[in-house]
């Protein structure tokens, strides 16, 4: 009792100490003559108690098997036919023959014989007090008998009632009310066996075999019973077993709940199953196992491959008796798993160590329920390989398609979309959840180049069986309001003259497109400013050849001043457009022929001024500080930069309105500001125009002139020179561009590359005050082309 609980042992202890005390005290009290009864009688009773307590039967109980035995008809007999001490002394020592018949552990033992005790003691003696001098077999014999074994029973079921409730930490009172009804049975049934007995060794000592059938009958029935609990359990077992085969289709989750299912089915501990690889032994199989030691997947051990040994070739279940099993193993069963003419596997039950109970069941039905659970289970791993290999390509398409540059969607026969890939998320801006079930035409319905819609159905009138393919381009604008060109290729696929499935490849043309159309815009741009100035110097040159000998000096001259102003803005025009392609073709920030140099900001400034147009010239405002602002910076470049700046304020304000040009320093930055009042530019083109060839599209565009390189060629130059242009702008208020360079420093060699210069001082700003302000009044050239 050293290994029970503190109150569980106290509990024994006091039952087993109380019941040795009851009965030595009946012995002692009551021992009966010696003469009567005989020897033989005692003799005979002892054997039969012994017996009653041995030969039991099963009985289903709240779903579990209870041993109900005879002993209870004993108690009757033995209290109607002997003395009091000598009943107590004949049913205690059948008990405890039967005990040490049955190997029962001592603490059992201990407390059995004490509650046995306890309850005989009080049983005898209420028997005997109630039936006193009559026979057993009297009216007060009978009711002293019913009331001392429903003493008996009662007692019995306290004192072990009591016990469970220490050892399942529950309520006394709830375990005896569970109990209550079939110790009332037990109780009715033992005591009109015991007084049938009673009665027919009293006056018809050969009838006595007859109080016998009884017990057989019972007996039969709680076999019967018994048998069919256990085919209700294993009924229920194996659809436990046959739904956790259709709950899934991943391994993962599957065999964790189907393998403990099978062992309990079998009355097996462990249960191995191995997916081999070719031939058993040909290579180290992996698979799943359950044990006592819970659930894992891995690699096959070697208990595991003495197991396929056992198997080897056999289609059939083979059985390893105890005694006779593989290393590893205390009894085994090997079943393969062959699915569709192909060998999965091989299933492992059985118990690597002695079973507590009686072990694993394998009759000729259990053999023949195990192969077809085998067979079940083998459908099962081959339909789930084929899941996994489905899943797998699956994941493989997705990894496609989520990777493909291309959109790609997939429609049914009925036009609506359903497979939309990650690149037609980007290209339309239309999330796959928003798309699929949709029909295409909401999303690539469109005008194509002749502004003729094209629609699905229109598309594809042309496809047939033998020409499945069809494209177009359309013109879409996305959920971001942006307009779009893509090409749609479509491949379809037929089921006899219907189309089922359209597989859409979708490209992106509209870079192309833009490109295109850029080059179209430029020929004809470039094209309209060469026109310009070569249409006056063709009439000039003709009317000096025909009249030229006749006109005076005076207009000869005035022609030939046009003929040459023409000629420079020409040049201009032939020297921006070779300056773009030379530093598109150079390196990031180079220009080649660049020099640097101290030069005077606001000097530079004058200079760029004196290019201003003629007939503009009091637009035009300085706000030049007296003092010189030194940077290092090709001089050259320096004007050109602020004369394009000039240029393009001219061009894209009103005539009306004027055109500040402002100078000012702070901190280690010289800056140079053009500020008109003109349109604006859309926050989204505030970069976009400093890109080559662009110009803003909106009315004023159509009325002025330009090739789109005037603030490209002014950036790239800035950049080479270590600054940068921001350009800030208002819809309606006008726009600023603003030059910024480093300062010149004594220590600055002059072959700084310009943009790290530009990024050490990125962070400051101007916040000067304003210099005075004066108005332009030098000659004033042709101004350079922007």
């Amino acid at each position: 009792m050293g290994a029970l609980p503190g109150r569980l042992r106290w509990y024994v202890g006091l039952v087993a100490t109380a019941g040795v005390l009851a009965v030595a005290a009946v012995v002692l009290l009551e021992p009966g003559r010696p003469a009567e009864p005989s020897w033989p009688r005692l003799a005979a009773l002892l054997a039969l108690t012994a017996a009653a307590e041995l030969l039991g039967v099963r009985v289903p109980h709240r779903g579990a098997l209870e041993m109900v035995t005879l002993y209870e008809a004993m108690v009757v007999a033995d209290i109607a036919l002997l003395p009091p001490g000598q009943a107590v002394a004949v049913l205690v020592a059948g008990f405890l023959l039967a005990e040490a018949l049955q190997r029962r552990t001592p603490v059992k033992l201990v407390f059995n014989l004490g509650m046995y005790g306890l309850a005989l003691a009080p049983t005898v003696g209420l028997y005997h007090l109630v039936a006193g001098a009559g026979g057993p077999l009297g009216p007060r014999g009978l009711t002293a008998m019913a009331a001392a074994a429903a003493l008996f029973v009662l007692l019995n079921l306290l004192l072990i009632g009591q016990l469970l409730a220490l050892l399942e930490d529950r309520a006394a009172g709830e375990v005896v009310r569970e109990a209550a009804s079939l110790s009332l049975l037990v109780f009715l049934g033992n005591s009109a066996v015991g007084l049938m007995g009673v009665v027919c060794f009293l006056r018809e000592p050969a009838a006595l075999p007859a109080a016998v059938l009884p017990v057989m009958t019972v007996g039969l029935a709680a076999r019967s019973a018994g048998r069919q609990a256990r085919e209700r359990e294993r009924f229920e077992r194996l659809f436990e077993v046959s739904r956790s085969l259709a709950s899934s289709l991943l391994l993962e989750e599957l065999l964790p709940d189907v393998l403990p299912k099978v062992a309990r089915l079998l009355g097996a501990t462990d249960a191995h199953l191995l997916l081999t690889q070719g031939a058993a032994g040909a290579a180290r199989p992996s698979g799943a196992f359950h044990g006592p030691g819970g659930f894992r997947f891995g690699p096959a051990g070697e208990d595991d491959l003495a197991g396929l040994r056992l198997l080897g070739d056999s289609s059939e279940p083979v059985v390893g008796r105890p005694g006779r099993t593989p290393p590893g193993w205390h009894e085994l069963a090997a079943v393969p798993l062959t699915a569709e003419g192909h060998h999965l596997g091989v299933l492992l039950l059985g118990n690597q160590q002695p079973a507590a109970g009686a072990g694993m069941r394998l009759g000729r039905q259990d053999l023949r329920l195990l192969e077809a659970l085998a067979s079940a289970l083998a459908v099962t791993l081959s339909n789930a390989t084929h899941v996994a290999q489905i899943n797998a390509e699956k994941s493989t398409l997705e990894q496609i398609l989520g990777l493909s540059s291309d959109g790609i969607l997939l429609l049914d026969g009925e036009g609506r979309v359903q497979v939309w890939n990650q690149a037609m998320e980007r290209i339309t801006g239309v999330p796959a959840g928003e798309a699929v079930g949709t029909p295409y035409d909401r999303w690539l319905a469109g005008p194509g180049h002749d502004r003729r819609m094209v629609r699905l159905q229109d598309l594809l009138a042309s496809t047939a069986p033998d020409s499945p393919r069809a494209s177009c381009e359309v013109r879409v604008r996305t959920a971001e309001g942006l307009e779009r060109w893509l090409r749609c290729n479509h491949s379809l696929l037929y089921e006899g003259e219907a189309w089922t499935t359209d597989v859409v490849i979708v490209h992106d043309v509209t870079r192309i497109r833009q490109a295109e159309r850029a080059k179209a815009d430029f020929v004809a741009t470039v094209s309209h400013e060469l026109r310009t100035p070569i249409t006056p110097i063709k009439g000039y040159v003709e009317l000096l050849q025909a009249r030229g000998a006749g006109m005076s000096q005076q207009r000869r001259q005035d022609i030939l001043g046009i003929l040459a102003e023409r000629a420079e803005h020409m040049s201009r025009l032939v020297e921006d457009l070779l300056l773009a392609s030379r530093i598109s073709a150079s390196e990031r920030a180079a220009v080649p022929g660049l020099r640097r140099e101290l030069v005077d900001l606001v000097e530079a400034a004058r200079r760029a001024a004196t290019d201003w147009r003629r007939d503009a010239r009091d637009r035009l405002e300085l706000e030049l500080p007296e003092e010189p602002v030194r940077v290092d910076a090709d001089p050259l470049r320096l004007v050109q930069v602020l004369a394009n700046l000039l240029s393009n304020a001219h061009k894209y304000s009103p005539a009306d309105q004027p055109v500040r040009l402002r100078v000012w320093h702070a901190g280690e930055w010289a800056s140079a500001a053009v500020i008109d009042r003109g349109r604006g530019i859309p926050r989204e083109e505030l970069e976009r125009v400093f890109d080559q060839f662009h110009r803003v599209e909106d009315p004023m565009t159509m009325t002025t002139g330009g090739t789109g390189l005037g603030l490209y060629i002014a950036r790239q130059l800035t950049r080479a020179m270590g600054g940068d242009i921001e350009a800030a702008s208002s819809l309606g208020h006008g726009s600023t561009f603003t030059v910024r360079l480093p300062l010149h420093r004594a220590t600055t060699h002059l072959d700084l590359e310009g943009e790290d210069a530009w990024a050490a001082g990125q962070e400051e700003r101007d916040s000067g005050p304003a210099p005075r302000a004066e108005r332009a009044r030098s000659p004033d050239p042709l101004s350079r082309s922007s």
